[in-house]
């Protein structure tokens, strides 16, 4: 269960999904950070069908930002705005990237941020090393005849 940490003016990570899902976004992809990351609470992953959806969705949800925000609240910081495939907005607590479905599957962002327990936990094995007389494939005798 992901848990939200809304600012004073509620914009909170459900905020952003619900108004996400509201402009039609596809595949949406909500990854929360761990703790010690410090930089944001979640990553929000989703794509649009056009480089027109994408600017659209980030330009709502700038708009509807701005609308609730309050004083104490931060600035959004909006990068990709000259480009057509990918735009990215910090919300401080959430972070948003719009992507074409095509570049999504270039930067396969989900996997950076879902794997790496995984990764950590491959980390963590102990490794296996092969005896010192190990070829694989030869049967004793070829084994004597090669070390000879």
């Amino acid at each position: 269960m992901l848990l939200s940490e809304p600012g004073p003016s509620g914009f909170s990570f459900e905020h952003i999904v619900s108004l996400l899902k509201q402009e039609n976004a596809k595949d949406i992809c909500a990854i929360q950070l761990p703790p010690e990351m410090k930089y944001s609470n979640y990553f929000i992953i989703v794509s649009g069908t056009s480089s027109r959806h994408l600017h659209a969705m980030a330009h709502y949800l700038i708009k509807m930002y701005k609308h609730l925000k309050t004083d104490c609240d931060p600035h959004v910081v909006i990068e990709g705005k000259d480009t057509d495939d990918w735009l990215c907005i910090d919300f401080g607590h959430t972070v948003v990237h719009f992507m074409l479905p095509e570049t999504r599957e270039v930067y396969e962002l989900e996997k950076l941020w879902t794997l790496r327990s995984y990764d950590d936990q491959l980390a963590q094995m102990i490794p296996e090393s092969l005896p010192d007389n190990f070829i694989f494939g030869m049967t004793s005798e070829q084994e004597e005849l090669a070390t000879s």
